[in-house]
């Protein structure tokens, strides 16, 4: 019994989702891809993020009373007001509302595939009851109808005077008749296996639902999108003519006055990373030639030849005024 009220629990849950799923998504297409008067646009994009936090607690609080878990609801994403320049930045510069985003792109697709499962299970079973029916009532040789009328806003089932089963879909206007014999054992038997592999999968899409919940909108993914923002932040790239206007300072200069004009741009190219080879390409000249001038900056720069110490990193350091001994 505690089975099947968790299934119909999940399988409640994925009902749920996907309506709420559409109006967000909805509401976040529009929000984002406003082409109105560019302040309204500005001030519908600033509200779209604030409402994420309503939202994530809204999402987290559903999730616990249909499912009975207990994630996390986080409140008061922004400590500044909304019409202030600090509270302009907070919202913009929030992870929690760009991950509330990032889970109504993901629910949407996946409340969307879950719709499909729970659709195939419920017809699944529509079809072996009714097929039941059918065999009990009329044997083996009744058969199902099924009319096409090229629209599917509206249909109905019913008893024909022949003892056929007819499903008719659409307008008045016929475009096509399917026969399919309802109450074969080969029809009962595909629409079991169509039953069965949707009821394994509505519990899986609902847990998988959940965890998106508790990852993206409790909070427990954000220690790894934060570590992973800064990963990527620390690789920040140096271009060669911000490290040619850092060496134009005056207390750069000092420590390289005795660098030719070749030695500083090779100078330079050793603090982007290059190698050896690398300058050598860069500069059109031979890597035989890069090393001699390797040697005689280390060697003008009086760098210390010392175990614990790396030259290359050192001359570096002194080319961009940080080590100045």
């Amino acid at each position: 019994m505690k089975l099947i009220t968790k299934w119909l629990r999940e399988a409640l849950y994925l009902a749920t989702s996907f309506p709420i799923a559409v109006i967000l998504f909805s509401l976040i297409i529009f929000g984002l891809g406003s082409d109105l008067f560019l302040p309204l646009s500005v001030l519908i994009f600033l509200g779209l993020l604030t409402i994420m936090e309503r939202i994530a607690a809204f999402e987290v609080i559903r999730t616990n009373k249909i499912l009975g878990t207990d994630f996390r609801v986080v409140r008061n994403w922004f400590s500044h007001p909304f019409f202030s320049w600090e509270g302009v930045k907070q919202r913009i510069t929030s992870i929690r509302s760009w991950m509330a985003i990032g889970y109504v792109f993901l629910a949407f697709a996946w409340s969307v595939f879950s719709f499909i499962t729970l659709t195939f299970g419920v017809a699944g079973i529509v079809v072996i009851f009714a097929g039941l029916g059918i065999l009990g009532l009329a044997g083996l040789n009744s058969s199902f109808e099924f009319v096409d009328n090229g629209s599917l806003l509206s249909g109905s089932i019913r008893f024909t005077e022949t003892d056929l089963l007819r499903l008719e879909i659409g307008d008045a206007i016929d475009r096509g008749v399917i026969f399919w014999d309802f109450g074969s054992y080969l029809t009962l038997a595909i629409a079991a296996i169509i039953s069965v592999i949707s009821l394994w999968l509505i519990p899986r899409n609902a847990r998988a639902l959940a965890k998106i919940v508790e990852g993206l909108l409790s909070g427990t993914m954000l220690p790894q999108v934060e570590n992973w923002l800064k990963q990527f932040t620390k690789q920040v790239k140096v271009s060669e003519r911000e490290i040619r206007e850092a060496m134009d300072m005056e207390p750069v200069k000092e420590n390289l006055a005795e660098l030719s004009r070749r030695e500083r741009e090779i100078l330079a190219l050793m603090a982007q990373g290059k190698s050896n080879a690398g300058i050598a390409k860069e500069l059109y000249i031979t890597e035989g030639s890069v090393e001699k001038h390797i040697s005689s900056i280390l060697s003008k720069l009086e760098l210390p030849v010392e175990e614990d110490n790396h030259r290359r990193v050192l001359a570096v350091l002194r080319y961009l005024g940080i080590d100045k001994s």
